[in-house]
């Protein structure tokens, strides 16, 4: 039997028919490998699987009894998943269905993130393709359980319908939805800048008033705590710094409401008078200040950073010029906040201020180009020491 290892995992290949004729050589191969590759968990892909009888069923059944949990069956084939399914064994292992393959060669792309790429991929359909390093299946499929339930929480967004490979990649399948970026809307409408913008206003926060049952979505916090955690592995901050960043990100309160992660004008696509919320794979519940922090980096500080570099770099990432992203945010507070009262406004950029120099610290490790690390560091570890009358702040959102 062909196997392969990876990381604490032993793929064991089936292949052909397995039924009781084989069935207890199968079982022994199994075991045999098992036993070479001590404290792995088998994995099953079954891409060349033509058949599997009751007597084969039963010998997987005899590995998930052994390690206590559903095992994964990867690639089945329509037939083959047919049979798992039948007898209930889709209930009792993490069966896969064998991913359509698609080939790239020759496709449009019409747009992306740090850790993806869409595509056309016809005239009614456009493929989101992951990065292979960044997104394992399972990440991909968590992308698009997350997309659903957004969906069904009355939150606009696209919604895939198919899961597929291309080459070493996986892809998501999305409707082509008759939309641009809003980014892109305000290059070739940039006299609906206000509007808009205080659309997207109400719509930031509504998302931060949708309730969702706690164990749908991840932490957001944990996101802040790996921010931190990279500064500190690259040496950019001292044991006591991390400590003093950790003991800021510990004040934030916990809420079951929706946090983006990523919310800027390339990640919303305007479709006729509505707005439509992409790149929804990261989101989480949380409080309202983990979005806002970061929100506040892309639409005004660090807007004005590169405008004051003279460098283009984060234009391009955003797709907006900086003088339209810090109008936009200038826009956008007092309709979020519902006050134009600017004491109240500068008391609530004073907390966005203090989280953002979290991610401050990651971006100072992660570019050390345009700015020296060490300026930033410290700029960031000033206001998270000087941060305890601004943490008192924080219920105000």
């Amino acid at each position: 039997m062909k196997t392969n290892h990876d990381d604490n995992t032993l793929i064991l290949y089936l292949a052909g028919r397995i039924d009781a004729n084989n069935a207890a050589d199968i079982e022994a191969e199994i075991s045999e490998a098992l036993a070479k590759n001590p404290g792995d968990v088998p994995v099953f892909d079954a891409g060349e699987l033509e058949y599997i009888s009751s007597a084969g069923l039963r010998v997987l059944l005899k590995f998930r009894k052994q390690f206590g949990k559903n095992l994964d069956v990867l690639n089945a084939s329509g037939e083959v998943y047919s049979i798992f399914e039948v007898t209930g064994f889709t209930e009792l292992l993490n069966v896969k269905k064998r991913l359509r393959e698609i080939s790239l060669e020759g496709l449009e792309a019409i747009g992306g993130g740090a850790y993806s790429t869409v595509y056309r991929l016809d005239p009614e359909t456009i493929v989101k393709v992951f990065d292979k390093h960044n997104s394992p299946l399972a990440a991909v499929e968590a992308d698009r359980r997350i997309s659903r339930e957004v969906f069904l929480h009355d939150i606009p967004t696209a919604i895939s319908y198919d899961v597929v490979k291309a080459g070493e990649h996986y892809g998501l399948v999305y409707e082509m939805i008759d939309a641009d970026t809003l980014s892109a809307f305000l290059r070739k409408h940039p006299e609906r800048l206000e509007e808009l913008s205080l659309k997207t206003a109400r719509f930031f926060r509504k998302l931060h008033t949708t309730e969702f049952e706690p164990e749908k979505f991840h932490d957001p916090r944990n996101r802040f705590r790996m921010m931190i955690q990279k500064p500190f592995d690259e040496g950019l901050i001292t044991p006591e710094e991390k400590a003093v960043a950790e003991g800021v990100i510990d004040r934030i309160p916990y809420r079951n409401t929706f946090v983006h992660t990523d919310f800027h004008p390339k990640n919303i696509m305007v479709s006729g008078d509505d707005l439509i919320l992409i790149d929804v794979g990261g989101a989480g519940l949380g409080h309202p200040i983990i979005d806002l922090a970061i929100s506040y980096l892309h639409f005004f500080a660090l807007s004005a950073e590169s405008e004051n570099l003279g460098s283009p770099i984060h234009e391009r990432i955003i797709g907006l010029d900086c003088k339209t992203l810090i109008t936009m945010w200038d826009i956008m507070m007092p309709e979020y906040f519902g006050t134009s009262d600017k004491n109240t406004l500068n008391t609530y950029e004073e907390v966005m201020k203090t989280y953002s120099s979290i991610i401050i610290l990651y971006i100072a490790a992660l570019d050390k180009k345009d700015i020296p690390p060490e300026a930033r560091i410290r700029s960031a570890m000033t206001r998270l020491r000087e941060a305890a009358d601004t943490l008192k702040l924080i219920d105000c959102i």
